[in-house]
């Protein structure tokens, strides 16, 4: 009886963690214009160019490019733990990643949760990377802050329900793109 019990415990949670680790191939052929957003999640503040996205413990956590461009540069922020879901989490610690496009630089950053605080990215400083590409992942409950570049607005609402490397976050430039 316990070994039974003890087998159920192990499958279930090897099930819970493929399930989380999941990374679903995503690319949809919109043309060179269109900003995608990275990351899996629901909108908590869309103002102008500055972007939020908790991502919950059943969303995808992996993250993928926004659009063709090249790592300017790859920081490590040190910072706080608190709750992703919080308006303090902007604060916590995390990687920010600058992406040089042709528009400008688009600045992601993942921001680690309270409970588990690791980040993994598989991108270089200098590499080119093609939009929808996945390029990491943040482990467990986190949350995804994006500024776009100069001159360019976010369509997204709060509350709206994102797909990383799906959902298109920019105004300035959904003309005739989809």
């Amino acid at each position: 009886m316990l070994c039974t019990l003890i087998n159920i415990v192990i499958v279930f949670v090897i099930v819970i963690y493929i399930y989380f680790n999941r990374t679903p191939i995503r690319y949809v052929d919109y043309n060179d214009n269109v900003i995608v957003c990275p990351c899996d999640g629901v909108v908590t503040n869309s103002n102008d160019r500055y972007i939020s996205i908790f991502l919950s413990p059943f969303d995808v956590h992996a993250q993928y490019i926004p659009i063709d461009s090249i790592i300017k540069s790859i920081r490590i922020i040190h910072g706080k733990t608190h709750m992703a879901n919080t308006p303090e989490s902007e604060h916590n610690a995390g990687v920010e990643v600058v992406f040089n496009s042709k528009f400008g630089d688009i600045v992601v950053t993942q921001r680690v949760g309270f409970f588990v605080r690791r980040i993994q990215n598989h991108i270089d400083i200098g590499e080119y990377v093609e939009r929808g590409y996945n390029y990491g992942k943040i482990n467990f409950g986190s949350r995804v802050d994006i500024i776009l570049p100069e001159g360019m607005t976010s369509i997204l609402k709060p509350k709206q329900r994102v797909y990383g490397g799906l959902t298109v976050i920019s105004t300035d430039n959904i003309r005739n793109t989809i």
